[in-house]
């Protein structure tokens, strides 16, 4: 795959950004974005004293001319992300793209070894969940076509062995890949070459946030590139030790709610009753803190709406009405299938305290939230 600016454009949408005029490659075209992105209007004027930050800009700007580095400064984390959450041709809107920017990273530069080459491209991280966009360029002469996951399987960016597994280590040592929730291969525009790119995400274990978005340092690790079989064997591809610095100091942004233990009455047969205290929400997920009355030695029959522990009845709307998020149930169940006595398995009130979370499939603009809805109750957000 030839990755090339227009393809990236293609998929951003920014009516604050000119698209005539300069072909996109051109130094003059990359300076204009680049300077826009820090003025934060449309037109570049010129001014009669720079101030020192913008004489460094222009420096920069430069420098790069049309270098890769200077195509991801002027798109942002926001633009190169877009492709992976606007589903179904569903463009992101100006607002959730300038806040994928606002959290997020762009890189310059990969790791070489053995011929093939792993260039992170941009990144996103709150408390729980982590995103990363990556390049990887196999060796001249080995192509990378797409795969019928029928008949040949799926990439791998790890092989089933322990010296072959990949790594996400904090500047410190400590293991934050989670779990790796999923490798989304990108859409090849040219399918004969040696090149593909994904997304990486990976979440907390369990409903233990791994602080994605702290001010550490972060490595990824990679032994190379296997393609796993239908019958589960790997083939590798190409092997080497790629060690990727993915960021550190991310920008940190969230909404904390005070729920005040509002109260719903589980609607799926059990009868059980969930009180919420308190709610963050970031751009990528939503973490909750929430009671329950379901004794804990039968915790184990009610899944709380997920595997993450969240709390079902939940919903976000926004201000123009749009449901962000909703986790209201639409399943029922016959008490009698799981030897269900709400009179023996349910406490008179509140005994057990839990939290958990859970990302969302786009990213949410927290400056468009209106309330939390759960169960009858409407929980106004204030977004300033």
């Amino acid at each position: 795959m030839n990755r090339r600016i227009s393809d990236l454009l293609d998929a951003y949408r920014d009516d604050s950004v000119e698209l005539s005029g300069n072909t996109p490659l051109s130094s003059a075209r990359i300076k204009e974005l680049t300077m826009n992105k820090i003025n934060g209007t449309k037109t570049v004027k010129k001014a009669t004293c720079l101030t020192t930050r913008l004489l460094a800009a222009a420096a920069a700007v430069a420098a790069l001319t049309a270098s890769a580095m200077a195509i991801n400064y002027a798109i942002g984390a926001g633009g190169l992300m877009q492709s992976f959450f606007a589903k179904d041709g569903e463009a992101l809107s100006t607002g959730q793209i300038e806040t994928l920017d606002q959290i997020g990273q762009t890189f310059e530069g990969g790791v070489t070894d053995n011929g093939a080459t792993l260039t992170p491209i941009a990144a996103l991280a709150d408390d729980n969940c982590y995103y990363l966009r990556l390049r990887v360029e196999a060796p001249e002469g080995t192509l990378l076509p797409d795969l019928d996951p029928d008949t040949d399987g799926y990439y791998q960016l790890f092989g089933n062995q322990p010296e072959e597994a990949l790594s996400f280590t904090s500047e410190s040592g400590e293991n934050i890949q989670g779990i790796a929730v999923s490798c989304e291969w990108q859409p090849d525009s040219d399918p004969a070459d040696n090149v593909k790119e994904v997304v990486i995400r990976f979440t907390a274990q369990g409903t233990q946030p791994a602080v994605y978005n702290n001010q550490e340092g972060k490595t990824l690790t990679i032994q190379g590139l296997w393609i796993q079989a239908p019958n589960k064997a790997y083939t590798p591809v190409f092997t080497g030790i790629f060690a990727l610095d993915v960021g550190g100091a991310f920008e940190r942004r969230s909404l904390s709610v005070d729920c005040g233990g509002a109260d719903y009455v589980d609607i799926t047969g059990l009868g059980y009753t969930t009180w919420l205290d308190r709610v963050v929400l970031s751009p990528l997920s939503i973490s909750v803190w929430f009671r329950d009355n379901v004794k804990p030695d039968q915790t184990s029959r009610v899944h709380f709406g997920g595997s993450q522990g969240f709390c079902e009845g939940l919903q976000i709307v926004l201000k123009d009405g749009t449901v962000a998020f909703d986790n209201v149930p639409t399943w029922t169940y016959n008490p009698a299938d799981l030897n269900w006595d709400a009179s023996t398995m349910l406490a008179d009130g509140p005994i057990s305290d839990k939290n958990g979370y859970a990302p969302f499939d786009r990213p949410l603009d927290l400056d468009q939230v209106d309330y939390i809805k759960f169960g009858e109750h409407i929980i106004p957000v204030n977004a300033d």
